[in-house]
């Protein structure tokens, strides 16, 4: 019977020990790499670096700041973000200064802005270069929008 308890505890041993050796050859769950990079031959390597090297660079060279010598920086206008549910919307007279107002989507429903957009159409047409401009002095367009922002509503009879 001693031999039985102790043929046992070498099984288990055993079954141990055999799990560490081949615990590397098991195959795990999820993802894995179709080739590791042991197998690879050293030129692979270096192009491999090479190309991530040269893919670094350009973003380097494409990132804000950077002129290449030779050349004029271009210069760029910042305008803000738009957020959603607005558009810009260019205020004034071609004699004036334009005013670049971010106004709200759902004015364009409203009779009052209705009537601005009919005075842009007539003045510069469909075919506008450039984003919408609103021809009005900028204190008419200040009234529209507190009206359509009080709640005015047009009533036509």
């Amino acid at each position: 019977m001693g031999k039985k308890i102790k043929g046992f505890k070498l099984g288990r041993r055993l079954i141990r020990v055999s799990g560490w050796v081949f615990w590397r050859f098991r195959t795990r769950p999820g993802y894995q790499k179709l080739g590791s990079s042991a197998s690879r031959k050293p030129m692979e390597k270096v192009l491999k670096w090479g190309r991530k090297l040269a893919r670094q660079a350009r973003s380097v060279c494409v990132g804000s700041g950077y002129v290449p010598i030779g050349s004029e920086p271009v210069k760029e206008e910042l305008s803000p973000a738009v957020p959603k549910g607005h558009l810009a919307v260019y205020v004034g007279r071609e004699d004036g200064e334009f005013h670049r107002e971010l106004v709200p989507v759902i004015y364009f429903n409203h009779p009052l802005f209705g009537e601005l957009l009919k005075e842009a159409e007539k003045e510069f047409g469909f075919q506008h270069p450039g984003g919408i401009t609103i021809p009005c002095r900028f204190t008419e367009f200040e009234r529209v929008k507190t009206r359509i922002e009080s709640g005015y509503v047009v009533v036509n009879l």
